[in-house]
C-alpha cells in the first residue's frame, strides 16, 4: 500500500464524487497514475451497475419462473442472441421453471483478473492442451 498526496486525493474525489476509499483503490491500482486512477474506477463502477442489472434480471427470472410465465431463457454474447431455450408449457414447464430459479438464485459470477502476462501464459499453455 503506497502512500499518496491528499491533493492528488481530493482532486480524484471532486472528479468523480468519490469516496477516499474509491480513491485510494484506485491510486494502489494505477501507481499513482491520477488519468490510470480516475479510469480504474470508472471501471469498477461500470462493473458493479452491470452486476446490480445482472441481479435484476435474475430477480425477474425467479419471479416469472414461479408464477409460472417464463417462457425461456434466451443466451446473448454481447447484441447477438446465440442460444434460444424455450421452457415446455404445463406442469413440465412449471417444474423446469422453479427449477431453473433456484439454479438462478444460487448464481454467483465474479470477475478473475490478471495481467497480460498471466493472460498469455494460460492461453498458452490452454493451446498445447488442445493442440
Amino acid at each position: 500500500m503506497g502512500t499518496f498526496d491528499m491533493a492528488l486525493v481530493d482532486e480524484i474525489r471532486k472528479r468523480l464524487n468519490a469516496s477516499y476509499d474509491e480513491a485510494l483503490m484506485g491510486l494502489e491500482e494505477s501507481g499513482g497514475d491520477m488519468l490510470r486512477a480516475l479510469a480504474a474506477i470508472e471501471r469498477r463502477r461500470a462493473e458493479r451497475e452491470g452486476a446490480e442489472e445482472s441481479g435484476e434480471l435474475f430477480g425477474r427470472a425467479i419471479g416469472l419462473a414461479k408464477e409460472g410465465r417464463l417462457r425461456g431463457l434466451r443466451v446473448k454474447l454481447g447484441g447477438r442472441a446465440i442460444r434460444d431455450l424455450p421452457l415446455p408449457k404445463g406442469f413440465g414447464g412449471a417444474l423446469l421453471g422453479e427449477l431453473v430459479a433456484t439454479l438462478l438464485s444460487q448464481l454467483k459470477v465474479d470477475l478473475v483478473e490478471g495481467d497480460e502476462e498471466e493472460s498469455r501464459g494460460a492461453e498458452e499453455a490452454e493451446a498445447e492442451d488442445t493442440g
